[in-house]
């Protein structure tokens, strides 16, 4: 029965080797994964217009290739912006997926914006997605320019969240504080039944 045992009972050798063999695996499957984003970077921005070693330039310096190709290839289908002016912007964010997005909202959801300006704007945007709802939503409720528009959104998408503007309201004086009346407990004193005549001195 111990010899039965013993027949199965992995060695430490064995479990070693299964250790080992597990997390390179895993370490396989997470490199194909990168090799191909990568792969498909290089591959999409050339179809797009890209020269080969522009695109390799920018694939290779970007942390995450995928992103930079999403932004350059959404800005290069839905706008007139060229994929290299696309491919320049898109490498100064540190967000290029909302970069794209913003600029594809705006420039498919009003009309009369720039095309550069609206680049321009979703670049310098610490938000891009708000950035863009927020110009497409005041522009078409709204009777005003693209150009304005821009304008008071960037400038509202760089506040803290907590932060109000300074309004023309008058300032909410607080009431005179009235003095503190505390009523008494204790029952006023009868007035004495014999008073005391208290009769002045007399001098000696």
């Amino acid at each position: 029965m111990k010899m039965l045992f013993r027949s199965f009972t992995p060695s430490w050798a064995t479990l070693l080797l299964l250790a080992i063999a597990i997390p390179s695996e895993s370490l396989a499957v997470e490199s194909n994964a990168f090799d191909y984003d990568f792969k498909t970077c290089g591959q999409e921005l050339v179809r797009a217009g890209i020269p080969e070693s522009v695109a390799s330039d920018s694939c290779s310096s970007t942390l995450y290739p995928r992103d930079l190709t999403t932004c350059v290839l959404t800005i290069y289908k839905q706008t007139e912006i060229s994929p290299g002016d696309a491919l320049a912007t898109c490498r100064q964010v540190r967000r290029p997926r909302e970069l794209g997005n913003c600029v594809a909202n705006i420039s498919l959801n009003t009309t009369g914006g720039s095309p550069s300006a609206i680049l321009d704007n979703c670049r310098r945007s610490l938000l891009p997605n708000r950035f863009g709802r927020c110009v497409v939503g005041l522009v078409q409720s709204l009777n005003l320019a693209v150009a304005g528009v821009m304008a008071d959104c960037i400038d509202g998408s760089d506040r803290p969240q907590d932060f109000y503007p300074p309004g023309n309201y008058p300032l909410q004086e607080a009431p005179p504080q009235q003095p503190l009346v505390i009523p008494s407990t204790t029952p006023p004193l009868p007035p004495a039944s014999n008073p005391i005549n208290i009769s002045p001195l007399q001098t000696p």
